[in-house]
């Protein structure tokens, strides 16, 4: 067993690339033998600028994800030839793990969750776009996230408020939420007048939600947007 250990290990210092041969073909525990061992880096790149862990994500390897996320020198902000990083990737898996993963991620000092992909996308952004509620409020929990403009809290009003999916109840938890949040933010100028607005008139809010009268929000929040 020590020697094709000790084979593998050499084989990997001979062609460090061939860590991401063995995640395409499932070798995950000689990839976390190798990872752990530190006998490849973990933020080896392959051909379209993946790292390693991002390459794990994409596999659904959560908890080898988790493990190996808490290894000082692995680059978060690595971004590949789209623009994604890490968070972008994870931003778009709808799984239970990814919200554990995620908030593993904010706990990363080094993590920087502004960053724009080359379409100009947070990650904000994607989990917005694929309806992944959950995800979306942990990034807004970092405090560190602070790029949101006002075409993106309209996206997130409309999917967390606006939608019929969820009832009454939960749109005026969900608003909570986001003003909760945005509201410890440094944002611009716009954003922030329309997030007191809301936070000094939550109870009235509250009431024209529960009397089916959301679209007064709305109106508010769309003519912000023109004067944006």
């Amino acid at each position: 067993m020590l020697c094709e250990k000790q084979r593998l290990f050499d084989t990997c210092k001979e062609d460090p690339s061939l860590i991401f041969t063995y995640i395409k073909q499932g070798q995950y525990s000689d990839v976390e033998e190798i990872l752990m061992n530190n006998i490849v880096n973990i933020n080896l790149l392959d051909n379209v600028g993946n790292d390693v862990m991002t390459r794990l994500l994409k596999a659904k390897q959560y908890n080898l994800v988790l493990n190996l996320m808490k290894k000082k020198n692995w680059n978060v902000n690595n971004q590949n030839i789209e623009g994604n990083t890490f968070a972008h990737i994870l931003a778009c898996d709808s799984s239970l793990m990814a919200v554990k993963v995620a908030e593993q991620l904010n706990c990363k000092s080094n993590y920087l969750p502004n960053i724009r992909n080359n379409n100009g996308d947070t990650a904000l952004d994607l989990a917005l776009r694929n309806n992944h509620l959950c995800l979306a409020f942990k990034i807004l929990e970092d405090k560190r996230f602070n790029d949101i403009n006002m075409f993106s809290f309209r996206n997130l009003f409309n999917i967390t408020v606006s939608n019929k999916k969820y009832g009454k109840y939960s749109k005026i938890s969900n608003l909570e939420i986001i003003v909760d949040n945005l509201i410890k933010k440094d944002l611009d100028k716009e954003l922030r007048e329309l997030i007191t607005y809301i936070k000094n008139n939550m109870e009235a809010i509250k009431n024209t939600i529960l009397n089916n009268r959301s679209i007064i929000l709305d109106n508010i929040i769309n003519n912000s947007l023109v004067e944006a």
